[in-house]
């Protein structure tokens, strides 16, 4: 490891999502590995940070940089007073002060971590590449966002390296051998209210569905953002009658026996980075169906273990969950066995700890 032994860990908050989990496990493996470790974030969401807790990482809340401005001035003051030698940033605003720390003259090696595939070119998103001249690596987490870079930006291509999210697989494991047994068929679901997970095209595909006579039940877990398009979910399901068989739940901190008390797992996102979830599900040992999108095809192999949608067509979302409900049990046991073994051979805790050692 040489001299690279203090770390620090960047990101805006420890909440409930994938990004937060990923430098949350990250951050544990790192210092199991013998390095001096430390989480700073800057809004006050911690849903991760009992398990920072209970594996002895340290953490750092910047109470003070409530604003921008305040925000630049508090992680630089930080920085010089813990000194690191790496600083492991996930997200784009702590990957763009970073940088900017870096163009100033900050003297850490800076790894920042791209955690969604880019979708369109505004002024932040130029900025933040071309701020990337300032990084010593750069990480993405899907070979999508790493083929965008490669090609939009080849002057950063040596410092790419693509990292995939790991999965702890034995934390997530099937519960049993056979998928439950319901009256109707549930499917589980976990993300944002937010409109990358495309909520309102899903609601119109399980209304065809049920309109087509099928009887299913969906659970939806992830944080409401309380904003317009969170109003507008909610005000979609009174419209399509859908209360009684789709339900909103908060984040769940045992998200684990939800998957497990679920029959298929369903990703309708427009778009992704690596998603967590996705893998996460395969682990428990689910079939699942997601939108044909980033690394989705990667991830799913297509009639093996789950199936794939087009996620700008409701009538297709439909017909894949409608496949997947003519199915034989023993053809859902098959692919939910798939799943797993997909899940053990791909998203290795192993392998991820060791590439992020290999940069280090």
């Amino acid at each position: 490891m040489g001299d690279m032994k203090y770390i620090l860990c960047l990101i805006e908050s420890l909440g409930s999502g994938g990004a937060e989990r990923q430098i949350a496990g990250l951050a544990v493996m790192l210092k199991q590995h013998g390095f001096k470790v430390e989480v700073c974030y800057y809004v006050k969401k911690e849903f991760y940070l009992s398990y920072l807790l209970e594996n002895g990482v340290g953490h750092c809340f910047l109470e003070n940089a409530s604003n921008p401005i305040k925000r630049f001035f508090a992680i630089k003051k930080h920085i010089r007073e813990y000194r690191p030698d790496t600083v492991i940033s996930y997200s784009a605003s702590p990957s763009m002060i970073a940088c900017f720390l870096k163009l100033l003259g900050a003297k850490f090696n800076l790894i920042v971590s791209e955690r969604n595939t880019t979708q369109k070119m505004d002024r932040r998103e130029k900025l933040r590449f071309f701020l990337y001249k300032w990084a010593n690596h750069i990480v993405p987490n899907s070979q999508s966002q790493g083929a965008f870079i490669d090609k939009h930006y080849p002057n950063l291509s040596k410092k790419l390296k693509v990292i995939t999210n790991y999965v702890d697989t034995d934390l997530f494991v099937p519960l049993d051998s056979v998928i439950p047994e319901h009256d109707d068929l549930r499917i589980i679901c976990v993300g944002r209210l937010m409109p990358q997970k495309n909520i309102l095209l899903f609601m119109e595909a399980i209304s065809r569905v049920l309109n087509d006579g099928y009887n299913i039940h969906v659970d939806w877990y992830g944080q409401d953002l309380k904003d317009d398009y969170s109003k507008k979910c909610h005000h979609t399901l009174k419209f399509l009658n859908l209360s009684n068989v789709f339900v909103f739940h908060a984040p769940s901190s045992n998200i684990h026996n939800e998957y497990c008390s679920s029959d298929v797992f369903c990703l309708p996102s427009l778009y992704e980075g690596f998603p967590n979830v996705l893998c996460e599900a395969m682990s428990c040992g689910m079939a699942v169906l997601c939108s044909r999108i980033c690394d989705n095809p990667n991830i799913v192999k297509e009639g093996e273990n789950g199936f794939l949608f087009n996620p700008h067509d409701s009538r297709d979302i439909a017909n894949i969950i409608e496949l997947y409900l003519s199915l034989e049990p023993d053809r859902k046991i098959e692919m939910a066995h798939k799943g797993r073994e997909r899940a053990v051979n791909l998203f290795s805790r192993d392998c991820f700890i060791e590439h992020y050692i290999s940069i280090l």
